[in-house]
């Protein structure tokens, strides 16, 4: 079953931790593409808990929170990890300065869909990205998320049998959509492969990532390597980034 246009929708997107120059000029790039709509912006995480909530209980939830990396109260990485706690579903990409693989590792950790390095952002970049990890897909520098990825899956093979037992709760059918999210593939394709509609994909998505307790569909793809379920996801992720236009 094709997913039908009917499904798209706009990306609600909600911008946190930037100064007011930085954040107009962001404002100004989302503006230009009429598939993003900019909710409001916030302070830092903690902040941004309180609006999250509330567009949520209004029947319209937040699909990508946009943030950075600088030191002050509470960095993006801290805020990623914070959201990510309360609200599984939103996806969120990271800004930053700083050209450091740790910093790369932390964010997936905390589950972060995306990392872009300021001095390589140009407004395409940013509209592709966010329309990228709003569908669920991965937004990072290759030779980085490449290392980041084998720090992840090397650190995780203490608990792979109890990774291997929270897979086995799977049903036949998330251990269909999990083999597809480890081959890198989005929302729509993942739909139009098992010819189910775009909902019931989500559905499954946040199912498998809420079973293999995961922080992001990169890291549910990493938990599921571990498991002997898929192979080494890198490849997949590293080809899902490279796909235009991943929308909802």
């Amino acid at each position: 079953m094709a997913v039908k246009q009917g499904e798209l929708k706009n990306l609600r997107v909600l911008l946190i931790g930037f100064n007011p120059v930085v954040r107009a000029g962001l404002q100004a790039i989302l503006a230009k593409d009429q598939g993003i709509e900019v909710m409001g912006d916030s302070a830092d995480g903690r902040e941004a808990l309180p609006q999250l909530k509330q567009h949520y209980a209004r029947g319209r939830p937040i699909d990508v929170v946009l943030t950075e990396t600088r030191p002050r109260r509470l960095d993006g990485v801290q805020a990623t990890r914070l959201i990510k706690d309360e609200f599984l579903g939103v996806s969120v990409l990271v800004l930053t300065e700083f050209d450091n693989d740790s910093n790369v590792i932390d964010a997936i950790q905390a589950g972060a869909g995306g990392y872009i390095f300021l001095k390589d952002m140009t407004p395409e970049t940013l509209l592709q990205s966010i329309h990228q990890v709003g569908e669920g897909g991965a937004q990072m520098k290759t030779e980085l998320l490449r290392k980041a990825v084998d720090d992840l899956i090397q650190n995780g093979r203490m608990t792979l049998a109890g990774r291997t037992t929270e897979a086995a709760h799977l049903t036949p059918r998330e251990v269909d959509v999990l083999r597809l999210m480890g081959n890198g593939d989005s929302n729509k394709i993942i739909a139009e492969a098992l010819g189910i509609t775009l909902d019931t994909t989500k559905k499954h998505v946040r199912n498998v990532i809420d079973k293999l307790q995961a922080r992001s569909r990169t890291h549910a793809a990493i938990i599921a390597a571990q498991a002997g379920i898929v192979g080494n996801p890198i490849a997949a992720v590293i080809e899902a980034q490279s796909e235009p236009g991943l929308v909802a």
